[in-house]
């Protein structure tokens, strides 16, 4: 078993989260390179990559945010209560840039 460190499996995510997005980056140089593309569920499989690395590290941010407004107050924990709802409607539904996962 791996070791998980002080952030535990925070870090594992956040560790994932870029493994998948400098792969993702990888492919996109050698499929441009060679002209090739893989699509799943309608997506290039570098989009795909990109999305999972991104709501990865979205989740480790609420997390880490969470840590900190529960020591804040009262105002705090409702602005990160309202912000984490935003970003997890952006995230699946595609509120404000546009890219999200039912596309």
């Amino acid at each position: 078993m791996a070791k998980k460190g002080k952030t535990g499996y925070l870090g594992m995510f956040a560790f994932v989260a870029v493994l998948l997005n400098a792969v993702a980056w990888l492919l996109t140089l050698l499929f441009d390179a060679i002209e090739f593309e893989v699509m799943v569920s309608g997506m290039t499989i570098q989009v795909l990559l990109q999305r999972i690395a991104s709501f990865m590290l979205l989740i480790v941010v609420i997390f880490v945010a969470h840590d900190f407004a529960e020591r804040q107050t009262k105002g705090w924990r409702i602005v990160f209560w309202i912000l984490t709802i935003l970003a997890l409607l952006s995230m699946f539904f595609g509120i404000g840039f546009g890219a999200n996962f039912f596309k």
